[in-house]
């Protein structure tokens, strides 16, 4: 949560529209407030900062009329007090000298704010930032330089952190302390950058070093030099290169970032299919020799994390538990070094993930993870990481970084398959991994427009329910929580055979409810649960097999998918509908698919 922009640079004249475009490009992490702090001549921190989003804080407050060559801006995720200009970031110390912008929680800030408090503090805000540019201020005082202060804080503070301080003693620095949340540097010849994810500064360079965890970074104009906190020794660490482009974070032409990574979905498959998973054999040998496979995600990415369970539990008996990663603590008990703990997380940084996977991986677990963003905190943990490659994701409904998780896991399972010489399922599976980025990109080009008129008939619908057996109710939870997510309609997804045990019984006319309905081993059953929910006035939606006659003849709509996913890859190009009505039914209520209310992109705070 929360988007952290730093720049020093030798360049006064443009730093305030960098800064600007900076945290736009990071606006889907927090939109709650936004502010700026700038090192103004005359030893000062000169100050903007209000409650909305950035082009709203920006017609409201005079940030553009800032000078300076080093700067911090942040968009607020609201944790700690509401929304508002006193809690909006940047927060100073007593005196206006230090500026400190946050993404995390101070779990001891309460304790730490009446300390303070008690020594004279005053203190103008709800948050738990505002107790660090305090503290900062009161070891100064005793004498010691910023770096050493920063040092001291680190023994200091609880929680988890990523900070970035600036000081008026120092006009061209800017310091940045880690803790278990994302902080990335980027390097010109004239220019440091301090971001909590790469987008922010790519339009500017592609040179990145990405902090760790108890590391502090000080920052000048086109130079770093690296500390771990609790050595204070040097951290050598050079640059790597980023490849995605600056277009691949911008809607090139399209609405919305989600309409555009939806149309980008088949695409970021294919760029996955041509890069080999590294040590695979070794990944798949850890896996069929595991006692146990416990899976380690959270909101969508445990959606994708359940394919697992399907594929290894069906196929080769493994016993596979799906565990939603801040409920850890109910598996660790049978976590042992004969257990595999995959992760799977869009940005590395998911807190609850990052939290069951340490816990894991102390009980002597194998640990593989499944992630898009090079060099993040879980990959660092991991045995083995599978990168998804799926590039930037703005919008912050994930829609191809879901399926990129997912087309991995069935990767995954198609080496165990040919390891384990069952090679007829294996050759099956081959030809429908190769051909799915086509269908991907058949299904958006010719079901579009169905999906947008299907919107324009739930859109004033109170409640909707997915239904789905086996692998397809993992659809099903996708598609339920992404109509939830961002139109604001409530929506369930249920094991079609439990909806008779309770839901039927909000079943009314013209109620919508969406059936993932392959003609695989469930059809037959599926079938009667459309019947069922029918024959109680329900509006019924299939995603079905092409030409499904029977199908086609009870359902009121119906999106038609190649007869070659029905029993392999289905949760891949049966989702594709689901995503496009979710996103047509919030821009049809007039909501922002982008940006929904009160969720961010990078979940990183418990």
């Amino acid at each position: 949560m929360c988007g952290i922009i730093g720049i020093t640079q030798k360049n006064p004249d443009n730093l305030m529209e960098k800064l600007y475009q900076s945290l736009k490009r990071l606006e889907y992490r927090g939109y709650d407030s936004v502010g700026f702090a700038v090192l103004s001549q005359g030893n000062s921190i000169r100050i903007s900062k209000n409650k909305g989003k950035v082009d709203e804080v920006a017609r409201q407050t005079d940030f553009s009329l800032m000078k300076g060559t080093t700067g911090i801006g942040h968009s607020r995720w609201a944790t700690h007090g509401a929304p508002t200009k006193e809690n909006a970031h940047p927060h100073t110390d007593c005196q206006g000298n230090i500026a400190v912008i946050h993404n995390g929680i101070i779990s001891n800030f309460l304790q730490l704010r009446k300390e303070l408090s008690q020594k004279g503090h005053i203190f103008t805000s709800e948050t738990d930032t505002e107790v660090v540019p305090h503290l900062l201020e009161d070891l100064l005082k005793q004498g010691k330089t910023m770096k050493e202060a920063l040092f001291e804080l680190a023994t200091i503070l609880g929680g988890a952190y990523a900070l970035v301080v600036i000081y008026t003693n120092e006009q061209d620095t800017i310091y940045c302390m880690k803790k278990e949340n994302p902080l990335i540097l980027g390097i010109t010849k004239d220019e440091s950058y301090a971001a909590s994810d790469i987008p922010a500064f790519l339009p500017y360079t592609r040179e990145a070093v990405t902090l760790r965890d108890d590391e502090l970074a000080i920052l000048q104009p086109g130079k770093y030099v690296i500390f771990n906190v609790k050595t204070k020794e040097v951290v050598n660490r050079k640059p790597h290169r980023i490849t995605w482009t600056p277009d691949a974070a911008q809607k090139g032409g399209f609405p919305h970032f989600m309409l555009k990574e939806i149309h980008e979905s088949g695409q970021v498959l294919r760029t996955q299919l041509a890069s080999e998973i590294p040590n695979i054999e070794h990944i798949v040998q850890a896996i069929l020799e595991a006692d146990n496979i416990i899976t380690m995600a959270a909101g969508t990415a445990f959606y994708a994390s359940l394919t697992t369970q399907y594929l290894f539990q069906q196929t080769f008996g493994k016993i596979v538990i799906p565990t939603i990663a801040s409920e850890y603590e109910t598996v660790l008990p049978i976590i042992n070094d004969n257990s595999v703990v995959i992760a799977v997380s869009q940005s590395g940084e998911t807190i609850d993930t990052i939290k069951a996977v340490k816990e894991a991986k102390q009980k002597g677990a194998k640990v593989i993870a499944i992630v898009n963003v090079v060099g993040s905190t879980i990959t660092r943990i991991a045995d083995h990481v599978v990168y998804i490659q799926a590039g930037p994701e703005i919008g912050v409904a994930a829609t191809k970084t879901y399926l990129a998780q997912v087309f991995a896991i069935w990767r995954i399972y198609h080496q165990a398959l040919i390891k384990t010489n069952k090679q007829t399922l294996a050759q099956q599976l081959q030809e429908a991994i190769q051909n799915v980025p086509d269908e991907i990109e058949r299904i958006v080009r010719n079901d579009e427009a169905k999906a947008r008129d299907i919107a324009k008939k739930i859109q004033h619908a109170q409640s909707a329910f997915y239904l789905g057996r086996g692998i397809n109710l993992t659809t099903a939870l996708e598609g339920a929580l992404k109509l939830k997510e961002i139109s604001y309609i409530h929506a369930e997804a249920y094991p079609a055979g439990e909806s008779k045990h309770g839901p039927i019984a909000l079943i009314h006319q013209n109620y919508p409810i969406v059936f993932i309905a392959p003609n695989d081993n469930t059809r037959e059953k599926i079938i009667g649960n459309i019947m069922e929910m029918k024959a109680r006035g329900a509006y019924t939606i299939g995603i079905i097999e092409e030409n499904d006659q029977e199908l086609k003849q009870i359902l009121h709509q119906y999106f038609e998918i190649n007869p070659k996913y029905s029993k392999q890859l289905q949760n891949i190009p049966y989702q594709i509908p689901l995503h496009l009505i979710a996103y047509y039914t919030a821009t049809s209520k007039g909501h922002d698919p982008d940006y929904p209310r009160n969720l961010a992109k990078s979940v990183t705070v418990e």
